[in-house]
């Protein structure tokens, strides 16, 4: 079978030719994809996720909360406010974990970090998820809230900063990671940090 035959101008171009330079464009198109992301190493990432997660929030601007200082450090803070539940030896809090940490890292200017340990093993009692579902809204863990503090707005989007303003419950596979990582940088990016 002889090759189809484009014609370009005054250029023969062959299918071959055609597929080679959509190829490049591609390549050039993940590369630049690659190169928005290139600020996380996924060797670091997958090093990290591993570890328990008190290990992977160790060194990041991630502050820690408990029952008894909760809704005074969440109503109390200026800036929006992020807080993770985990259990420190969970696969998927582990995960969740190492997403925190790098976007602590990267805007702990504008967003306060804070992680609440839930358990210090891997499953999660049934009364200890009853008693974080009824004070805080949790139905599983890990589960991350987010609070829209933002008291310097204009208008007050909300008087009660008690209820988040956003549940979350998916955690990123490391195959995803980086996506996750993007997709959540956007967000802040556009949303909190306008």
């Amino acid at each position: 079978m002889l090759p189809i035959l484009i014609l370009r101008g005054e250029t023969m171009v062959t299918r071959r030719m055609a597929l080679a330079g959509a190829l490049e464009l591609m390549m050039s198109l993940c590369l630049a994809v690659q190169a928005a992301a290139a600020d996380v190493n996924m060797d670091d990432v997958r090093r990290l996720a591993r570890e328990p997660v008190e290990t992977i929030l160790s060194g990041a601007p991630i502050g820690r909360v408990s029952d008894a200082d909760y809704w005074k450090t969440v109503r109390g803070s200026p800036k929006p406010v992020v807080v993770v539940f985990y259990a420190n030896q969970d696969q998927r809090s582990r995960h969740l974990a190492t997403l925190a940490r790098y976007l602590a890292l990267e805007f702990s200017e504008a967003v306060v970090f804070y992680g609440y340990p839930v358990t210090a093993g891997a499953t999660i009692e049934h009364n200890a998820l009853a008693a974080l579902q009824k004070r805080y809204g949790v139905k599983k863990v890990p589960a991350t809230l987010f609070y829209d503090n933002d008291r310097g707005k204009m208008e007050l989007e909300r008087t009660d900063y008690s209820v988040p303003a956003l549940l979350e419950y998916r955690t990123p596979s490391l195959l995803f990671w980086n996506t996750y990582h993007r997709t959540i940088r956007e967000y802040i990016q556009t949303n909190i940090l306008d």
